[in-house]
Order: C-alpha cells, then sequence, then structure tokens
C-alpha cells in the first residue's frame, strides 16, 4: 500500500445523515493487481476483511466506498485528489496520481459530454423494474451522477478549478444558480437534495422516493441539453 486517501463531503462538508457515504482513494502497489489491472482475489478478501467490521453507521455514513488504484496505470479519464479537497489518512500520494488544472477542466468536459448521457440511459433502464424495496439504493446511485454533475457544469471554465471542487456540495451548487439564474436546472438539483435529506432521515417512503428519481433525472436531462452547447473536450493524454 502506498496511501489511503480521504475526500468528499465526509471532509468537505455538505454531507446528509444516513444518506452520504465515505469516501477513500486507495493506491496500492503493482503486486495487487492482475495483469488487467485487477484486483487479486486476495487483495480483494484481505481489504474487505478490515473494511466490513467497521461502524460506518454509527457515524451518519451510508457505506464505504473505496476505489484501489496502481498509479503507474491509471486510466484515461483519472482526475487526482483536489488540493483543499482530500486528506491523506496514511502514506504519501504518488507523484503521478497528483492533478492538474486542465486535466481537470478536460475531465469535466468529457464527463458532462460522452459519460454523463450514457450513465442517465443505464439509471433509467434499470429503474424501470426496480421494486421499492431497492429504490433507497437507486436514489442513492443516481446522487452518485448529480453531484458530479453540478461541479463540472460549475468547473469546465472555473478560473480556479481546484478552488471550486474544494467546496461543499452545496456551496458548489449555489454558484451553479448563480451562473443560471433562471434556468429550471439549479431549482432541480436542489429540490433533490432537499426530497433526499428528507427520505434518509426517516422511514423511506416509496412514493417520495420516486419524486427524488424523477427530479434528478430531470436535472441530469437539463445538463445533458447545456453540455451539448460546451466546446468538445481535448483528447485525454497517454499515461
Amino acid at each position: 500500500m502506498e496511501a489511503v486517501v480521504l475526500h468528499g463531503s465526509a471532509l468537505k462538508g455538505g454531507g446528509i445523515p444516513g444518506y452520504s457515504d465515505i469516501d477513500f482513494m486507495v493506491f496500492l502497489t503493482p503486486d495487487c493487481f492482475d495483469e488487467s489491472g485487477t484486483l487479486l482475489d486476495d487483495s480483494v478478501f484481505a481489504i474487505q476483511e478490515r473494511i466490513g467490521p467497521l461502524p460506518w453507521r454509527e457515524a451518519d455514513f451510508s457505506y464505504p466506498q473505496a476505489y484501489f488504484y496502481d498509479a503507474r496505470r491509471l486510466p484515461d479519464w483519472w482526475t487526482g485528489p483536489m488540493p483543499g479537497a482530500h486528506r491523506v489518512l496514511w502514506g504519501r500520494v504518488p507523484p503521478e496520481a497528483l492533478p492538474t488544472a486542465a486535466g481537470l477542466r478536460s475531465a469535466s468536459l468529457r464527463f458532462l459530454k460522452h459519460e454523463m448521457p450514457r450513465c442517465i440511459a443505464s439509471d433509467l433502464t434499470s429503474f424501470a423494474d426496480a421494486d421499492d424495496l431497492s429504490l433507497p439504493r437507486r436514489v442513492r446511485l443516481l446522487g452518485t451522477r448529480v453531484t458530479p454533475t453540478v461541479f463540472a457544469l460549475t468547473g469546465c471554465d472555473a478560473d480556479d478549478v481546484f478552488e471550486l471542487w474544494a467546496l461543499p456540495k452545496f456551496d458548489a451548487l449555489a454558484r451553479l444558480e448563480a451562473r443560471y439564474p433562471d434556468a429550471e436546472g439549479p431549482a432541480l438539483a436542489r429540490r433533490f437534495y432537499d426530497l433526499v435529506a428528507r427520505l434518509y432521515s426517516s422511514e423511506f417512503d416509496a412514493d417520495l422516493g420516486r419524486e427524488a428519481f424523477r427530479t434528478g433525472v430531470r436535472f441530469l436531462r437539463w445538463a445533458e441539453r447545456v453540455a451539448r452547447t460546451l466546446p468538445t473536450p481535448p483528447a485525454p493524454q497517454v499515461r
């Protein structure tokens, strides 16, 4: 292991009790992965044995979410741990994993133009046959699309993109509202978060869950239309 990094709302603020997860980047040495870059079975089991028993829900997190990387073989979309938006809990972040402002702006555009439409289609397809017991998970998953979209729309041409990504999500949303003061999209995102806060503070209400999901999708559809007006991102650099 090379480094364990905490990031997201657990560090920046803006987490919603019972809903928000706690996010980690974990940089491992190459011998933890196979030739395709997939974690080895023994690595998976050893990690889960240590993460699983920890009392995440007692700290108001819905679950832990960790991503595991070999810094010498990072994905094309990689942006890195943002300055001011992460804390190294152990070790040292490999130099290959450090972000650049240009790379982050480019990644924001790629997300909006290419990844987000695929995510919307996938989420809607899987929602069609979802039973009510699966709604809490579906809404949580949709939130992992809504929040990056808020930051990407606000940060794709920001003067100080690192400063933006270090903000809590509600502060970033306020900037989106200021940028698009007469548009429906930012209001939909705020409504989504308001519904989520109600949903996960008590027993989950299925009708309210459907409303939250529909509201989140409406925001993403608005963002999809806005993304079509944005410049084409440069091709990612080969690492």
